[in-house]
């Protein structure tokens, strides 16, 4: 989409596929797993169309119509599993860390809000921010709330003491468009996740962006850099 959006005086980060690259990690574990109960792993790939809505989603997209009966103890195994490894090859994305670091500068509010447990939510982004950098901090609590419910978008807004049209929510989902469009949020979508440009824009994003600098310098009102958005 030509044109630049309204500053926004928050922005809402989703984590999985948008800060951080942890599809490696992810499905590392969810293929110990399913190994443990005798069922067939998936390539690496293939879970960037199946996480993003939480762990119970996410393992009843893995053992698929076949085995309905293995996803609760799927679930159970990989909770524990993950727990235990979410960093060995999770990282930020290249330019993440700067774009964080310009927004602030910036006075921009930050949070983050997840579909990845809540304490593994934390555990993740206080690896890789120190506690400060995100206001808030929100992960997977309860099923119901999870995103596209829009809950607590206007929890971190009435926190913070900003009106949803003044947020930005960028994500790489249609999951995170989803969210920001029933939240009344502006929804950005992210090109360099787990999902395609393609995908963001059918979903309903009003920018998609290509890359993390991009978001800083219209985040903060700067020039930005040649983009294709």
């Amino acid at each position: 989409m030509s044109g630049t959006p309204a500053l926004p005086a928050v922005c809402i980060f989703d984590l999985d596929g948008t800060l951080v690259d942890s599809l490696v990690d992810i499905a590392e574990a969810l293929n110990e797993c399913l190994e443990l109960l005798g069922l067939p792993t998936r390539p690496v790939e293939a879970y960037r169309y199946m996480v993003g809505e939480g762990i119970p989603t996410l393992c009843r997209r893995a053992v698929g119509e076949s085995h309905p009966m293995y996803v609760d103890r799927l679930t159970e195994l990989a909770r524990a599993r993950y727990r235990v490894r979410p960093l060995r090859h999770t990282r930020p994305y290249p330019g993440v860390p700067e774009m964080v670091r310009r927004l602030k500068a910036a006075d921009v509010k930050l949070a983050v809000l997840s579909n990845k447990p809540h304490e593994l939510t934390l555990r993740v982004v206080r690896a890789f921010w120190p506690d400060g950098v995100f206001a808030c901090i929100q992960g997977y609590v309860e099923e119901e709330l999870r995103k596209p419910d829009p809950h607590y978008v206007f929890r971190i807004c009435e926190y913070l003491s900003v009106q949803p049209a003044q947020t930005w929510l960028v994500g790489d989902t249609p999951t995170d468009i989803e969210t920001s469009l029933r939240a009344g949020t502006v929804p950005i979508g992210v090109a360099w996740g787990f999902r395609t440009r393609a995908e963001l824009e059918a979903a309903g994003a009003r920018y998609v962006f290509d890359r993390p600098e991009q978001i800083a310098a219209a985040g903060a009102g700067l020039p930005s850099p040649p983009r294709s958005w």
